[in-house]
């Protein structure tokens, strides 16, 4: 019999909103979001931080490895994803006022540019029909951001995680002694 019993891991919940945090912070924030510039070192930076925070709290008799980083880092990226698309597309679509005028004008100006250069008239009404199919609709422009974003913040933030997991992986485990096995006498 073996009175070795392994620690619960800790909850989860808790360093994945502050990783998810810290990585949508240092994409929607102006000046602070040039940091993701550094092959997304933002969100990468966000996702070791929750990592730091999970394994703050973890049990020393538990070992903690490397999945353990990058599944707090692609939970975080996933809901920093989100959050990053929701803020990005009430940005564009409430605050940009006349951006699809604008948007609008300089899509007839490259058409205008594709014809004079001889492209096929009808490949350009083509591809006029889908852009605006694409990008027209609110609907389809927030899915296209959610979509994009979920991608990029779950492959940096697991990214991240693992180089958080790296960092702070058990290295040795802290094993309470244990007694030596009794020998049946006869």
């Amino acid at each position: 019999m073996n009175d070795f019993t392994v620690s619960p891991a800790p909850n989860k919940l808790i360093p994945v909103m502050i990783g998810a945090l810290a990585m949508t912070a240092t994409t929607v924030i102006p000046v602070l979001n040039l940091v993701n510039c550094l092959c997304c070192a933002g969100i990468m930076g966000g996702a070791v931080l929750g990592v730091w925070f999970y394994k703050k709290n973890f049990p020393p008799d538990r070992p903690f490895t490397v999945g353990n980083g990058a599944l707090i880092g692609t939970l975080s990226g996933l809901i920093a994803g989100a959050l990053t698309s929701i803020i990005e597309f009430l940005q564009t679509g409430l605050l940009a006022g006349g951006s699809s005028e604008s948007f609008n004008l300089q899509l007839d100006e490259v058409f205008r540019q594709m014809e004079s250069q001889g492209q096929d008239p009808a490949a350009i009404e083509q591809a006029r029909q889908f852009i605006e199919m694409l990008f027209g609709s609110p609907a389809m422009l927030f899915v296209i951001i959610l979509v994009g974003s979920l991608l990029v913040f779950a492959g940096f933030g697991a990214l991240g995680g693992v180089i958080g997991g790296n960092i702070f992986k058990t290295r040795y485990l802290q094993v309470p002694p244990q007694a030596p096995p009794q020998i049946p006498m006869s």
